[in-house]
């Protein structure tokens, strides 16, 4: 297995076991010297095309390890105060709202998706239709300076096509990898959805939080559809979900792996705007002037 297939196999294992965000911005500490390792090496070979792929690797992973110290603090502050399930702030912009829940969830995810786990955890549930114009946007804003901020609400990529999901929102700090859809990737995405949420779950009854109850009925569609993960009539019991999810991602998980793998491979080489928003879509001029006629 290549270094991109080592790298999602760790990202699939944070997904689905808790590992502290320590860790995680010690990995990614690691990553970026791997990346500026890669840079230095590229300069000294005259290699252009592998000096922009380090490039966009070290401001990729700059902004990964940026969320994650802002998650660090807010962790900090539950360790403080148990009670609250993330420190959020009311009156929080849509785009941070849609970057926290894509951060809890850890896969893409529909608008509707993305708020109904904020009103889950905030009790303020914003409209599924604003995010299609926060997606223009966050679009527009990058043309401008790609760079201005640490991460962008983009849509998913399709596996096949290279082109924006639009009805899928992911996280432009997220790998490529983690951002790409393929054949089997929404069965994969709700199978670690339905561990993400097991795990908030467990936390906040663990916490004694009212939010809890609110998670379960989210959690619930997604359960129900993995054989074994509950027991009809009785509480969600997150072990119990999260076992029955790991035994069916693991046999599918690999082959997924492999066509987001591929098509990342192709995608990379390209401009950092295609790389978080993907091909424009070519329109067949001569089908479009017919169905005119």
């Amino acid at each position: 297995m290549g270094l991109h297939g080592r790298a999602w196999k760790a990202t699939l294992r944070v997904m689905s076991r808790p590992v502290s965000i320590s860790d995680q911005l010690a990995r990614n500490a690691a990553r970026q010297q791997d990346a500026y390792a890669a840079l230095s090496k590229a300069l000294a070979a005259g290699n252009p095309s592998g000096r922009e792929r380090a490039q966009a690797k070290i401001t990729e992973l700059a902004a990964e390890y940026q969320r994650l110290s802002e998650a660090l603090k807010f962790s900090e502050l539950e360790a403080r105060d148990i009670s609250t399930p993330r420190a959020r702030k009311p009156g929080k912009p849509l785009r941070e709202l849609a970057l926290d829940a894509l951060d809890d969830l850890g896969v893409p995810a529909a608008p509707a998706l993305i708020a109904d786990l904020t009103a889950a955890l905030t009790g303020v549930r914003p409209s599924p239709s604003r995010f299609a114009s926060l997606r223009r946007d966050e679009e527009n804003a990058a043309r401008r300076n790609i760079a201005a901020r640490p991460a962008w609400v983009v849509p998913a990529i399709s596996a096949q096509q290279l082109t924006a999901i639009p009805r899928l929102l992911s996280s432009s700090s997220w790998d490529l990898e983690r951002r790409i859809i393929g054949a089997r990737s929404t069965r994969t995405d709700n199978l670690r959805v339905a561990i993400s949420l097991a795990g908030r779950l467990a936390h906040l009854r663990e916490a004694g939080a009212a939010e809890a109850k609110m998670v379960e009925r989210l959690l619930f569609p997604f359960a129900r559809s993995i054989p074994g993960a509950i027991e009809y009539g009785q509480p969600i019991e997150p072990l119990r979900t999260t076992d029955a999810a790991r035994a069916e991602l693991s046999l599918i998980e690999e082959s997924d792996l492999d066509e987001r793998r591929t098509a990342a491979a192709k995608l990379s080489a390209s401009s950092p705007h295609v790389r978080l928003w993907g091909w424009p879509v070519l329109v067949d001029t001569a089908v479009a002037e017919r169905s005119i006629r």
